[in-house]
């Protein structure tokens, strides 16, 4: 039994392309050079710790992507502008005072930069 359709890759597109195919009975066989499936977006886990490969953010606007995942789910999360940096023993966020005005206080008493560097970015952001 043979293949009409041979996908390389078995990152999202990839296998959004091999589930259409299917569904409308198209023989087809998806090949993947790695270890996984996934491509830019997946995780690895690394001795206990979740460390996700690549960078990207999942536009939840897209048709495409609506009619195909069930987003309930996947239990998608916001991404917020900023970062987690473990330091001491514990993570502190830092994060842009003026997009997430909220979490300024935060970041200006975080252990991480002096505040004279927080005062640079802060003259350089502005």
């Amino acid at each position: 039994m043979g293949h009409e359709v041979l996908i390389v890759g078995a990152g999202l597109s990839g296998l959004c392309c091999a589930r259409r195919l299917r569904q409308h009975g198209v023989r087809c066989l998806l090949l993947e050079a790695s270890d996984g499936i996934g491509g830019r977006i997946r995780t690895d886990i690394v001795d206990g710790f979740r460390l996700d490969r690549g960078y990207q953010v999942f536009l939840t606007s897209y048709p495409e992507a609506r009619s195909i995942l069930d987003y309930e789910a996947l239990q998608l999360k916001p991404f917020l502008p900023g970062a987690l940096v473990r330091y001491g023993g514990r993570f502190h966020e830092l994060t842009d005072p003026w997009r997430r005005p909220s979490a300024a206080m935060r970041s200006l008493f975080s252990p991480i930069g002096s505040l004279a560097d927080k005062v640079r970015v802060a003259r350089f952001r502005s």
